[in-house]
């Protein structure tokens, strides 16, 4: 698809003034797909929107909410604080919350 139109990750979710996908929060939203940002190549996978390049899928995904996706944020249910993405919901929760 052409990014730069926007793209649709089939959950409706997506910031009219952008184009880019929204994020669901942490209140269990259905979380949007990223597969059509990721190409996978014999050396690893592939951003399909810069170019970056990593091994592992999961560090592709984080990179992928950082930096092409628009988030209402995820609110931590313990302290309220609002982190950006949805790993940096998971560290601060681990850092500051753990029980």
């Amino acid at each position: 698809g052409n990014y730069e139109e926007g793209y649709d990750d089939g959950s409706g979710m997506i910031d009219p003034n952008t184009g880019m996908p929204i994020a669901a929060g942490a209140d269990g939203n259905k979380e949007p797909n990223y597969d059509d940002m990721i190409e996978e190549m014999e050396e690893g996978l592939r951003c399909r929107i810069c170019w970056y390049r990593c091994p592992r899928r999961q560090r592709m995904v984080y990179h992928v909410e950082a930096k092409h996706v628009e988030s209402p944020g995820y609110q931590c249910s313990v302290c309220n604080k609002v982190c950006s993405t949805k790993n940096a919901w998971m560290i601060h929760k681990s850092r500051f919350h753990r029980s």
